[in-house]
């Protein structure tokens, strides 16, 4: 039976219910009849309520049990970017109330709404269970979504790859959680105290595995080559919660579990994960760089971004945790508005080459793919450019030299490709080329997207300040020490082992 000591009161995130009950009432919606409109528009409905409800006092405040949740300003924010982000799949994906459209339907939207529901889980979860139930819900999801467009090989292929690639991250993650908890006894989602167990080896060899495994699903390298395959067999929506959502979720839970030591010294796991930093953001410009198809560099360009989170991952406060903040909301409204102009206006290009002359045919798509180009490459004044000089003022704080280093190589070398693609929209492609793809005309929730996104990316430049003292207020939230119920022996012979950092 289970002491009363061990029993804690905990909360439970109103945007975990809210979404779960809406997957509920949309799967029995579609059991009774399917209308694709229909369910697109009650997606969206439940989604908007789900971002309304974080900010709301708590449906189930007083739940008696292990704390398997932590409610806290970094798990609004994130959770926010998330719902965000499914918001805008929905604005972006092509709709046509018969469901005729290959690439949506009603399942779509259910499917979305559940790996919707697995990032928002991820952000708040304090127990290995609860991280790991988030992270599978939304790489399964994932898969589904894939391969989702049944008419496309390079679709079906695309999801063989993630099946595959994704439950082998997932069974390294599992084997690491398993390992530490054989030494600390503890289901608690957050870094071990390797002080006080017994074999400290076995510990950091769950802690490779468990870096190892969230490095695949953050697509950093050399754990990468996955994700360029992926990103260019899936539809264009889907891509975005590929490029987005899932690095997003990810990186916020590898912030929690991080949050209680001081990973900012020289050690064994500074050294990997720099590592892994610099190699992301030169790897990631290398390949960008080389690619003719757009979600091909849009892929090599993602995993860049990933070693610049990395950079203010490890450096400490009073910038470090903040910048990796305000760079999460630049990232994502930026790479957001590069897809929606992709899907509203050359669905089907699979060339760089075919949008020559889109200056001239859609001047204000060409506008905001252009913003959108050049706040990821980080010129001023759009909003990428304070993003990525936050991230180097943490880096220069904590006198991380060799990765300030990388950062400014791999940033001039990803200026070629960001700018080599404006390039190629304003000048019109030659006469002996026929690869020239007509653009077409983006539908009125495609066009309120871009509009919206544009000026996102250009106001929280003009004005950051706000954005600055909202990452600035932001908290993460210590999990606390919880024992299992199950190791009552564990701790008669080893009572230090579930001690956590003093």
């Amino acid at each position: 039976m289970m002491a009363s000591s061990m029993l804690t009161q905990t909360t439970f995130p109103n945007g975990v219910l809210v979404l779960g009950a809406g997957s509920l009432i949309l799967m029995a919606l579609v059991a009774i009849r399917r209308h694709v409109m229909r369910d697109a528009v009650i997606s969206a409905l439940i989604l908007i309520a789900a971002a309304f409800s974080l900010a709301m006092p708590q449906i189930l405040p007083h739940l008696e049990g292990l704390t398997l949740f932590r409610l806290d300003s970094w798990s609004t924010f994130t959770s926010l970017l998330i719902i965000f982000c499914a918001i805008s799949v929905i604005l972006m994906a092509p709709v046509k109330a018969s469901g005729g459209d290959a690439q949506t339907g009603s399942e779509f939207y259910i499917l979305l709404l559940i790996s919707t529901l697995g990032g928002v889980a991820m952000t708040s979860a304090v127990s290995i269970v609860t991280f790991f139930i988030g992270l599978e819900t939304l790489s399964l999801s994932l898969i589904g979504l894939i391969a989702f467009n049944n008419r496309s090989l390079l679709a079906g292929e695309a999801g063989m790859k993630y099946l595959i690639l994704s439950g082998v991250a997932s069974g390294m993650m599992l084997f690491g959680f398993a390992l530490i908890y054989a030494e600390t006894g503890s289901l608690t989602f957050r870094f071990p105290n390797l002080d006080n167990i017994p074999s400290p080896g076995i510990a950091y060899a769950g802690l490779t595995l468990l870096l190892t495994g969230l490095f695949f699903k953050l697509s950093a390298v050399p754990f990468h080559l996955w994700l360029a395959d992926v990103l260019e067999g899936a539809s264009i929506p889907v891509a975005v919660i590929i490029a987005v959502t899932s690095k997003v979720a990810v990186f916020a839970a590898m912030m929690r579990y991080f949050s209680t030591i001081n990973l900012f010294a020289p050690g064994i796991l500074y050294d990997e994960i720099a590592i892994v930093a610099i190699l992301s953001m030169v790897g990631g410009n290398l390949l960008a760089i080389v690619q003719k198809d757009l979600r091909r560099l849009m892929a090599g360009s993602s995993i860049a971004h990933i070693g610049y989170l990395l950079v203010a991952f490890l450096s400490p406060m009073p910038y470090g945790f903040p910048s990796a903040a305000f760079y999460l909301a630049a990232y994502t409204v930026s790479t957001l508005a590069v897809f929606a102009v992709m899907a509203g206006v050359m669905p089907q290009s699979r060339d760089i080459r075919q949008w020559h002359g889109l200056a001239r045919k859609r001047p204000f798509a060409t506008l905001v793919m252009s913003i959108a180009l050049v706040s990821l490459a980080g010129i001023p004044p759009v909003v990428g450019f304070f993003a990525k000089f936050y991230v180097a003022a943490a880096g220069l704080a904590a006198h991380r030299h060799w990765l300030l280093a990388a950062l400014v190589i791999s940033s001039v070398i990803g200026l070629f490709y960001y700018l080599r693609v404006i390039f190629v929209m304003m000048t019109p492609g030659r006469h002996d080329e026929t690869h020239e793809l007509a653009p077409q005309s983006p539908n009125v929730s495609n066009v309120a997207l871009i509009t919206i996104l544009a000026c996102l990316t250009v106001m929280l430049g003009a004005l950051p300040n706000g954005l600055i003292l909202r990452s600035q207020s932001l908290e993460i939230g210590a999990p606390p020490l919880a024992a299992s119920p199950t190791l009552s022996s564990y701790q008669t012979k080893h009572p230090r082992a579930l001690s956590g950092p003093e």
